[in-house]
């Protein structure tokens, strides 16, 4: 193999490491380090012939170290930027599982099912609706793309990124609200009827009759709110190659 191909070869698997180190998988669960490796290495055999890449390759070891580490946040960026819509999931199943009155051991890390078992289900359901709309493949779409906006060997950032970032982390917190809103709205108004309930009927024992029905009306809410996630996941999904782009430098520019 020429020199420069292997050159472009490993800028395209670096970029590739970076977007599947982070990128969601079926369920939440990190994939295993070999099987990340493999993957990369294979979209790096498919594209790096194809794409774009730098014209020449660096001329001295401290501009090959600055073309690796470019890819490599480059595609830890995409790889953050496709990872935020379940992170809004997690938290939308934390809040409801708060709301429902289940009590569930909080995690910074992807939910566990015996741990947090409606966040677990409620990501796990998140990614089967991103296999069936198609968003790895829009994805991987945008991941091909890139290299036209950013040749490999040659990755180069918006200048609007942090901004980028910063709405990105405020859309996880607004559309995880969204997601739980109905069963905070169903907590608020339980709340509200059992202790204006409790006014009128001193001797009943508000705290047992609530938490029950508190329960009872989340899990039939929580079975019917399917259809609301994908209202809310279907428009992020299709959205997601789009916002992998941005942040690319626009041609010309």
């Amino acid at each position: 193999m020429p020199l420069d191909l292997l050159f472009a070869w490993m800028m395209v698997f670096l970029r590739a490491l970076g977007l599947i180190l982070l990128f969601p998988t079926l369920g939440g669960k990190p994939l295993p380090v070999m099987m990340r490796v493999a993957l990369a290495a294979g979209l790096a055999t498919i594209l790096y012939g194809i794409v774009p890449h730098a014209p020449a390759m660096p001329a001295g070891n401290g501009e090959l170290i600055t073309a690796v580490a470019k890819e490599i946040v480059l595609g830890l960026l995409m790889g953050w930027v496709g990872r935020l819509v379940f992170a809004a999931v997690e938290m939308a199943g934390r809040v409801i599982s708060n709301e429902i009155g289940l009590s569930a051991i909080p995690g910074i890390d992807a939910p566990q099912p015996g741990q947090e078992p409606v966040a677990t289900l409620l990501v796990t359901f998140a990614g089967v609706v991103f296999f069936m709309v198609g968003g790895h493949l829009g994805a991987l779409a945008a991941f091909a793309r890139s290299f036209d906006l950013a040749p490999a060997g040659a990755a180069a950032f918006s200048t609007d990124v942090p901004e980028m970032l910063v709405r990105g982390t405020s859309r996880v917190m607004e559309l995880g609200i969204r997601i739980s809103a109905p069963f905070i709205a169903l907590n608020f108004l339980i709340t509200l009827a059992f202790s204006v309930l409790g006014r009128a009927v001193p001797k009943m024992n508000i705290f047992i009759v609530s938490y029950s029905l508190r329960s009872l009306a989340g899990f039939g809410l929580l079975a019917g709110s399917g259809a609301l996630l994908v209202r809310y996941l279907w428009p992020e999904f299709q959205a997601l190659p789009v916002r992998l782009l941005e942040l690319l430098p626009l041609p010309g520019v």
